[in-house]
């Protein structure tokens, strides 16, 4: 027995032998010719797959390849995914709700196998065998038929399963047991969207990829001629119904190294919305509203999560947005007259500013309020509540972000007031005004306790310049005037 676990045994420690002497092989390669070894493998690997040599090769370069991000060769099943990989992600939970256009990394192996199994195999091969095909005789444009036409073919199979799982329940609880589980299913969707779009998606990325000199991985820096071949993506994709504008900035969000840099792109698009009654052949202002408010209420929760640089660009662009679609619903007004196409599209922007309207009051309120920091506490019954937190002197960037809040806050209460909708302010006014009200006056009775007392003196200096670019409340300009005479006092 003890013979037969070395003999078993001797077969192990070789390949790991081997494998050390390959790794320590290609340590010594130049990068040019690490690139060069890691570019041929990937071609045999295209052209005949299954040699276990390629990928043990491939193995050991992929730490440095990581690194590098060079071009890669795909197989036919890596260029068949290759329109899903914006929106693939790896840190998926199976619980909750997920957002659309989000794909999970894992599911895609198990989709593949339904691909190999479904009666669209036969045609599925014979792509691959073409593909393979035209990667050794170097026909890059017959590769990509080939792949263009096995991911129609895919998308189809994909959607006839779906269907054949919504008509019959025993259908869909085995189509959930192959996948392995109902958020797989949800994966199986998204990828007939995905690739039933990438002949209109795939090109508009790519565009702000070749503009970003980005052949692989993410952009790194989103700049204004990246924003400019994004701007021309969109309006090329824009639609009524808005699946494939969603879509592309979903995928957009993740090709980009830091996502909150797209509000650029949609403060270039604000701007065109803006003049949107001159060129309303090419643009749908109702819908880029909503299109533009959608995506800043995701890229709000990732500014949010980033840091407070990000969280102040994303207030101060949410701020423009609202300003600019003011400006388009005035422009709309002004030209609509008689003509009852404009009287329309005016109506549905008026729809969508009002709906959006609530959301950024919302968030403006709340971070004015943040200038005031607060920390939970526990009591020993387990009851929790929340109390000033006087041990926290705020930055300048804190300072920054709740001055942005004003200013969205003011751009809010000036549209809601142009719209004839200050009304559904009133109780975010009454909130804010509660919150200052009652965080102000702690602070002052704190500052008296303790006299010259540095934090709440900070504290009370910078929500000074928050009440002071406000717009004018009653009780918001005696708060001022009260943190003035205190500030004279204690300093």
């Amino acid at each position: 027995m003890a013979a037969s676990v070395q003999a078993e045994a001797a077969p192990s420690d070789a390949t790991a032998r081997a494998q050390a002497r390959l790794e320590a092989h290609f340590e010594t390669l130049t990068e040019a010719d690490l690139l060069r070894v890691a570019q041929a493998v990937e071609l045999a690997r295209a052209c005949e797959p299954g040699h276990p040599t390629d990928e043990q090769i491939l193995t050991t370069l992929r730490p440095r390849l990581r690194r590098l991000r060079p071009g890669r060769i795909p197989t036919f099943q890596r260029a068949v995914c290759c329109c899903l990989e914006p929106y693939l992600r790896d840190d998926l939970t199976g619980g909750g709700e997920r957002r659309r256009a989000v794909v999970s990394r894992t599911a895609l192996a198990p989709w593949w196998r339904l691909m190999q199994e479904s009666p669209q195999q036969a045609v599925l091969q014979s792509m691959e065998r073409a593909y393979r095909k035209a990667m050794r005789q170097q026909r890059g444009e017959d590769a990509q038929r080939a792949v263009d036409q096995g991911i129609r073919v895919a998308a189809a199979a994909t959607v006839e399963l779906l269907e054949q799982a919504e008509q019959s329940p025993l259908q869909r609880q085995a189509l959930i047991g192959r996948l392995g589980g109902r958020a797989a299913l949800q994966d199986l969707q998204e990828i007939a969207v995905l690739q039933a779009a990438h002949p209109q998606l795939t090109p508009a990325l790519d565009l702000v990829r070749r503009a970003a000199g980005v052949d692989g991985g993410r952009i790194a820096e989103f700049s204004p001629p990246v924003v400019a071949a994004a701007r021309m993506a969109y309006l090329n994709l824009h639609d009524p119904d808005g699946t494939l504008t969603d879509y592309f900035f979903y995928g957009l969000l993740g090709l980009l190294g830091q996502p909150w840099q797209a509000l650029r792109l949609v403060r270039a698009l604000s701007l065109d919305l803006s003049q949107a009654g001159q060129q309303r052949e090419r643009l749908i202002p109702a819908r880029l509203f909503s299109d533009l408010a959608q995506t800043l209420g995701d890229l709000g929760r990732v500014a949010a999560s980033a840091g407070t640089q990000s969280r102040r660009i994303w207030l101060l662009t949410s701020a423009r947005l609202l300003d600019d679609a003011g400006r388009m619903i005035r422009g709309l007004s002004e030209e609509s007259g008689d003509d009852a196409e404009l009287g329309n599209l005016l109506l549905a922007a008026r729809s969508c500013v009002s709906q959006a309207l609530d959301g950024f009051a919302a968030a403006g309120l709340r971070d004015c309020l943040r200038i005031l920091p607060v920390r939970p506490m526990v009591g020993d019954s387990g009851k929790s509540w929340f109390e000033p937190d006087m041990t926290h002197r705020p930055t300048e960037d804190e300072v920054a972000t709740a001055l942005a809040a004003t200013a969205l806050f003011g751009s809010v209460r000036r549209l809601a007031e142009q719209e004839g909708l200050a009304r559904i302010l009133r109780p975010k006014e009454a909130d804010l005004e509660e919150g200052l009200r009652i965080a102000v006056n702690f602070r002052i009775d704190y500052l008296r306790a303790r006299l010259k007392h540095g934090i709440a003196l900070a504290q009370l200096e910078a929500v000074l310049q928050v009440l002071r670019t406000l717009p004018t409340l009653t009780i918001i300009r005696d708060l001022e005037q009260r943190v003035e005479r205190t500030l004279e006092r204690y300093r």
